[in-house]
């Protein structure tokens, strides 16, 4: 069925949020496949270290995510996406200069925070300059655009270490991304938020009780995705793999976009259960078949 004028869905506001956030996304992507990469390299980084100095990112974000999630319901998204925006840039200027682990570390906490507040703004701003109506569809393509940056981010990070062999440009590179992605944002027209009564502070405010068996089955889907982003690239160099890596994340990212471009509209048809259970049922039989697959091989599984 056509949608009329008032469902439109491909605003100019919509299409430069879309921009801006492919070019924050893809920034975190150049630095997602080499990062492990640069620890070892400049700072002796064992693997346990590794993996804990990276989590530091996401545990940040996790836990800041209730909170800026509270400051979006209760006041203007806009200026709050702004400023979340551009912190998060501003710590891809850290990373050139910190020269311990500790300061690493530190700067891995604040950038997860900011990538929190910044992430929970712009998905709560999106829904805000679409149509309630394509809703669904809407947030589908809204995916495609992190899709994409998973797509091209790690492969441009991985050919830029592969033919300049610097980290600094690297960085450079993510910083330059984010800085024109503000630009674009600069340009999202918003609805202003009507005022909201602000009543007493209270747990179920910030923790959604009704969520935790949802959050809980989204926290066991996206652990093997964190296992696999974390390591691909040191599993990679100890295969002997020194080109081309960048080609997982390409064909990963490729998928989601295939699976985004019809989940939206089946979400907008009332078929959201069977969305995730398709999903679902899809991504453990993968799992499934890559354990077989290593095992009859007799070779060291990996996530």
């Amino acid at each position: 069925m056509p949608h009329n004028q008032k469902d439109k869905l491909f605003t100019p506001s919509f299409i430069y949020a879309c921009i801006a956030n492919f070019l924050l996304i893809m920034g975190f992507y150049l630095l997602l496949p080499i990062l492990p990469l640069y620890l070892i390299d400049n700072f002796n980084a064992s693997k346990p270290e590794v993996g804990i100095l990276l989590s530091c990112y996401t545990v940040a974000a996790l836990a800041v995510r209730p909170f800026s999630g509270y400051l979006a319901d209760m006041f203007d998204r806009k200026p709050q996406y702004m400023l979340s925006f551009l912190l998060f840039i501003s710590v891809f200027i850290t990373y050139p200069l910190v020269e311990t682990l500790l300061l690493f570390a530190l700067m891995r906490v604040l950038h997860g925070l900011t990538f929190g507040m910044v992430s929970t703004s712009s998905n709560t701003l999106i829904v805000d300059i679409m149509p309630a109506s394509r809703r669904g569809e809407g947030l589908g393509y809204f995916g495609v655009s992190n899709n994409l940056a998973m797509a091209i981010g790690p492969m441009i990070g991985l050919t830029l270490h592969e033919t300049t062999g610097s980290y600094n440009i690297i960085f450079y590179t993510a910083i330059l991304s984010g800085l024109i992605g503000f630009f674009f944002a600069c340009k999202i027209c918003a609805p202003k938020k009507q005022k909201v009564i602000r009543e007493p502070l209270s747990m179920d405010r910030f923790f959604l009780t009704k969520g935790f068996k949802a959050g809980a089955c989204l926290l066991l889907m996206a652990f093997p995705y964190g296992i696999t982003t974390s390591y691909v690239t040191l599993y990679a160099r100890e295969l002997g793999i020194t080109s081309s890596t960048g080609l997982f994340f390409s064909l990963q990212a490729v998928g989601l976009i295939v699976s985004r471009t019809f989940a939206g509209t089946m979400v907008d048809k009332g078929k959201l259960t069977k969305v995730i259970l398709y999903g679902s049922l899809i991504g453990l039989s993968q799992w499934t078949g890559s354990f077989l697959q290593k095992a009859l091989r007799q070779e060291p599984v990996c996530c």
